[in-house]
């Protein structure tokens, strides 16, 4: 089991529509090559945990660093791990009140979302904690 962290820039902003595709073809694609995470969105910035077999997650980012729709790509973390932190795939934006998250199955809000789990690292912890204050709003 493996997983990379990283940060990056939206090109363009994204509205809820764009979002709501974005998050259909990621569970497609997850669902079908055994990944999961946990993908947040705010302030024009994408932060995502990807987890599975190493090759598959390597392939995948791959394609995120050449995607169009990113730039400034920061790897935080590309290691292997001992369990999934995040068994089904998220996705959380912060503009969306949070009745309408509960119409999509795995929206959390980045606000209420807790990143502790028992499969990281103390130091994997931290760095989730400190990389979800980059797609919040600075009120939260």
């Amino acid at each position: 089991m493996h997983h990379i962290i990283y940060l990056s820039q939206a090109t363009v902003p994204f509205d809820k529509a764009q979002l709501e595709h974005l998050l259909v073809q990621a569970r497609q694609f997850n669902a079908a090559h055994e990944l999961t995470g946990i993908l947040l969105y705010g302030n024009d910035q994408f932060f995502q945990v990807l987890e599975g077999d190493q090759a598959t997650v390597h392939s995948l980012y791959a394609r995120i660093c050449e995607d169009p729709r990113h730039r400034n790509v920061t790897t935080y973390a590309d290691k292997p791990i001992v369990a999934r932190a995040f068994p089904d795939w998220q996705m959380a934006y912060h503009s969306l009140p949070p009745q309408q998250f509960l119409e999509f199955a795995s929206y959390v809000s980045p606000d209420e979302l807790r990143l502790e789990h028992p499969s990281l690292s103390i130091a994997d912890t931290q760095l989730l904690q400190l990389l979800r204050t980059f797609v919040l709003p600075e009120s939260a």
